[in-house]
């Protein structure tokens, strides 16, 4: 913070009252955060970074929203808006939750405990009165640990600073919640099968999207919406916001087609593309031509009302004839059809509340203009930004790929062509998660699919994201990768859906672990250092790993002579198996070939020096096929190392010293053999 803000400090010597004046008062003068002219307000907001901060003062005593709340009471409103502004210059954050949960709680301890909501009556009958509060008010256990560490806060602040100089300790009784996901007890086991799916209710699923033609639009239609959260950790929330163009081809580095999604990740996560496995590529295809078909009607009127704003659509099912004007008042046949409805009579229509206000507002008489505008406000007050699905605007109503049309699904009910709709994510999860509330509802009893156990299938939108995120977990999928895919805002939030034990952790842990004898080529792969030993080279130190192989040269000695030309250097090893480097030298091979027959066309014709680079080129060529020839051959095994072999490029100096008949190989000191007067003269 900066150096000009004005700190309070307490005094021994005044009293609690005069502490917590001076507290208040220099808070609400030195302090800008939040505004210097925001005191009188009882909402308060700044902004650290992107993330909006809010201070609301409300009390738990009376109903509130967002909206519509009572402020705290005098005079501990005062106390707790000071001390906000304190607690936030010291140390800023992005949410101020816990804080106002705890302050709203002592309130109330406050005022049950003395009467009146002041902090200069804070004692032990107060905390006392604590407990009972924390658990009134915060039912779950994570927001209890956490509002009760602030209020400890809170309590050690009026200690420290005399305001409650005789208040005794109080410690956040409420202990931090076992991370269940990791946790090898039963309440770990629980919780993980709970969220985690299991292979039999996964395979039942699979079945149904296989059979779901046969057994009508209902079912082809959720079970594409659930496919779609098999391909890539989703939301099903994501899927309302898919447009009907969403599906992308790219073709990737090995030059094959690869499917992917056009996705909007909720919760601030990246903006991209989802890939699509290939495995699931023929799935999601179909899944999205289901989706295609059965809302196209739902498409076509959502485009009529946007671009006819308040008019009714005369679809195929309209009994009127042409040219009928849409001030005339309908017959309730004309009425039924219009609505897909099957009222005996105008009289009957008041039975329905909405049916009998719409008379009631237009006289007792139905037309095309009034059916419009009811229609249109009906349907379009669905999507707060109209004429858009999301709140982004960047996908139309009439182009989101999940719009179906009214009673599209309904056991009695026709659709009703003029009308669009989109499924909430309750919609898809009361097709898939059996509840004794709605018993029949799910695809898996109206199409007689069960668990063998006799358990209730629940599949939830939500497991899927589980189980894909645990089974990439498990497959060993990067964690920047994983949060990248499952369109996560943060890494660490894949924690959250890794539902492996520590055991299975364990293991894949164990599989990283490298024997002492492992090759050069898992070496290279898990990222280890390769020795100039494991390559044959009596020297220490570790070699660097090049794109063609293993380069043997010691840069400790000297640098390197070849300026990066790595193809003919003596000192690069290559390893068969290792990378693309046999694909590298095939296609260098065809380079330097084409290069020689220029070369060798040049010379024909006489061209100076064309000579010198026929022998550079053909030496050239010689020592990349050579490693071709060595690489591909199947006796070499797999890791093997692999030089040029010594007789196919003799060195210059070992040439000469042949010629002159010399011995070319430097001998060991234990085998220089010296006179005896020699030895006799070295000795001290």
């Amino acid at each position: 913070m900066t150096d000009n803000i004005i700190r309070f400090k307490a005094k021994v010597a005044l009293t609690a009252e005069q502490n917590l004046a001076e507290f208040i008062n220099s808070c609400r003068t030195h302090l800008t955060v939040f505004g210097a002219d925001s005191w009188h307000q009882n909402k308060w907001d700044t902004w650290k970074g992107k993330r909006k901060v809010v201070a609301r003062f409300s009390t738990n005593l009376k109903p509130s929203n967002s909206y519509h709340y009572e402020p705290l009471s005098a005079p501990f409103l005062d106390f707790a808006k000071a001390y906000i502004k304190h607690s936030y210059t010291n140390k800023p954050i992005s949410n101020l939750q816990r804080h106002m949960e705890a302050i709203r709680v002592l309130e109330e301890a406050l005022i049950l405990a003395t009467g009146k909501a002041d902090i200069l009556l804070l004692d032990g009958t107060v905390l006392e009165r604590l407990d009972e509060v924390f658990h009134r008010q915060l039912s779950d256990s994570t927001a209890r640990n956490k509002s009760g560490y602030q209020m400890e806060l809170i309590l050690n602040f009026c200690r420290e600073h005399f305001i409650t100089p005789s208040l005794p300790e109080w410690s956040n009784p409420y202990e931090k919640n076992k991370d269940l996901t990791i946790t090898l007890d039963e309440k770990g086991k629980e919780h993980r099968s709970d969220k985690l799916p299991t292979t039999e209710e996964m395979m039942l699923f699979a079945e149904l999207f296989s059979k779901a033609p046969e057994l009508g639009v209902e079912a082809e239609y959720f079970t594409a919406i659930y496919a779609l959260l098999m391909v890539a950790p989703s939301r099903a929330s994501e899927e309302t916001v898919l447009p009907v163009d969403c599906l992308v081809w790219e073709e990737d580095r090995a030059g094959d087609m690869k499917l992917g999604i056009r996705w909007v990740p909720a919760k601030k996560g990246k903006v991209g593309i989802k890939w699509v496995p290939s495995v699931m590529q023929e799935v999601v295809i179909t899944a999205v031509d289901r989706l295609k078909r059965i809302g196209e009607p739902a498409r076509k009127a959502a485009k009529y009302a946007e671009m006819h704003p308040e008019e009714f659509m005369i679809h195929e099912k309209c009994i009127t004839q042409k040219g009928f004007s849409v001030d005339n008042p309908l017959s309730i046949e004309q009425f039924n059809a219009a609505l897909s409805l099957r009222f005996p009579n105008f009289s009957s229509l008041k039975k329905q509340k909405w049916l009998r206000l719409l008379l009631d507002n237009n006289n007792d008489k139905i037309t095309y203009r009034t059916l419009g505008k009811f229609e249109y406000h009906k349907f379009t007050k669905k999507f707060p930004s109209w004429p858009y699905v999301d709140t982004d605007k960047h996908v139309k109503v009439s182009e989101a790929l999940l719009l179906h049309r009214e009673n599209e699904f309904h056991g009695e009910f026709s659709p009703r062509d003029f009308s669009f709709c989109i499924p909430t994510v309750n919609h898809i999860n009361d097709r898939f998660v059996q509840k004794k509330s709605k018993p029949g509802r799910t695809l898996w009893v109206k199409h007689g699919f069960s668990l063998q156990s006799g358990e209730p299938i629940e599949l939830s939108t939500h497991r899927a994201r589980h189980w894909l995120s645990t089974m990439a977990e498990s497959g060993g999928m990067d964690e920047l990768t994983l949060a990248n895919w499952a369109g996560r805002a943060k890494v660490g939030d894949n924690r959250k859906y890794d539902h492996r034990t520590e055991d299975e952790k364990s293991e894949e842990v164990a599989e990283l672990m490298i024997a002492e004898d492992a090759g050069v080529l898992v070496k290279i792969k898990h990222r280890i250092p390769v020795t100039f030993q494991d390559i044959g080279k009596d020297l220490d130190g570790s070699a660097i790993v090049t794109e063609f192989g293993v380069c043997e040269h010691d840069y400790a000695m000297s640098p390197c002579q070849r300026s990066g030309d790595c193809e003919t250097c003596k000192e690069l090893v290559c390893i068969k198996g290792f990378s693309d480097s046999l694909e590298l030298l095939k296609k260098r091979e065809q380079e330097v070939q084409s290069q020689l027959d220029k070369a060798m066309a040049d010379h024909k014709m006489g061209a100076f020096g064309a000579d010198r680079w026929v022998s550079n080129h053909g030496w050239r060529l010689s020592h990349i096929r050579t490693k071709i020839r060595l690489l591909e051959d199947e006796s070499t095994p797999e890791g093997g190392v692999i030089r040029i072999p010594e007789e196919y490029d003799p060195s210059p100096v070992k040439e000469m010293l042949r010629e002159k008949g010399l011995d070319t190989e430097v001998a060991l000191p234990e085998e220089l053999e010296f006179a005896d007067e020699l030895l006799e003269l070295m000795e001290f």
